[in-house]
């Protein structure tokens, strides 16, 4: 029976392939394409990379990559080689992954990052939504709790009754009976830029001024410090808004635009 050199050589002759073309196909130097057909290992490097080479050559030309490396095995410069203990036997599994507790802490920490997506998608003014970050929360959102109710509409009325908790300052509610798109800031850092839905009820509190922008100013009800102001503009307008605490005479509150 022949060598593995020109068993590899006579198969790429059969199937009309160069070794030129051979060695683009495999990403390689034709150099050790042709070092390959001539058994000269030497010249393509340590044992490890010579059976990678047969391998992905064998492949190439329809052989059998198994039988191919169990021949170099068998040779002498397998033999001899400091890597020849790495080359797992045909039909042996490969080695077990040798880390499972790194293993599962990616898994949990991914499992962590789907569920914080989640979360956040099914509730939007929950901390974290992208349209308010947690260390501006506390700054220019008035927090809000409400008891559990025991059905959900009890809850959803509920909610919609929150009112700040801070009566310093500025405190806007916007509610939207129409969708429409709005730009929010707070003391000038910007916590709303998205289209909204109708129904959609936002409640801010600024120690200085309240911005916005309405893009349906007709779809956007606003509420000052407990005062409702009706619709910001008429349905399809473009309006902006400012709500600021300006400086009150001694002895009075201060006043907003």
């Amino acid at each position: 029976m022949a060598s593995i050199g020109p068993q590899l050589k006579a198969a790429r002759e059969s199937l009309g392939i160069t070794a030129a073309e051979a060695a683009k196909r495999l990403h390689m130097r034709a150099m050790f394409v042709e070092a390959l057909e001539r058994d000269d290992w030497g010249l393509v490097g340590e044992a490890v990379y010579v059976r990678g080479f047969i391998r992905n050559y064998a492949r190439l030309l329809v052989l059998d990559p198994h039988e191919l490396v169990e021949e170099f095995n068998a040779t002498d410069y397998a033999a001899d080689a400091s890597s020849a203990e790495f080359a797992a036997p045909a039909g042996e599994p490969r080695t077990r992954f040798r880390y499972p507790w790194l293993l599962a802490g990616l898994s949990a920490f991914a499992l962590l990052l789907v569920v914080r997506v989640v979360w956040t998608m099914a509730a939007p003014g929950a901390p974290g939504h992208s349209e308010l970050h947690p260390a501006q929360a506390s700054a220019m959102t008035s927090a809000a709790s409400v008891a559990a109710q025991s059905d959900t509409a009890s809850a959803d009325s509920a909610a919609a009754a929150i009112r700040p908790q801070s009566t310093s300052g500025v405190n806007l509610r916007l509610e939207l009976t129409q969708s429409c798109w709005l730009s929010v800031s707070v003391d000038g850092k910007r916590v709303v830029y998205e289209t909204l839905p109708a129904g959609t009820v936002k409640q801010f509190h600024g120690v200085r001024e309240i911005s916005l922008r309405a893009g349906n100013a007709g779809g956007v009800v606003a509420t000052i410090d407990g005062q409702t102001l009706g619709a910001l503009g008429n349905p399809g307008q473009v309006k902006d808004r400012v709500f600021a605490v300006k400086a009150p005479p001694i002895g009075q509150s201060g006043t907003h635009e």
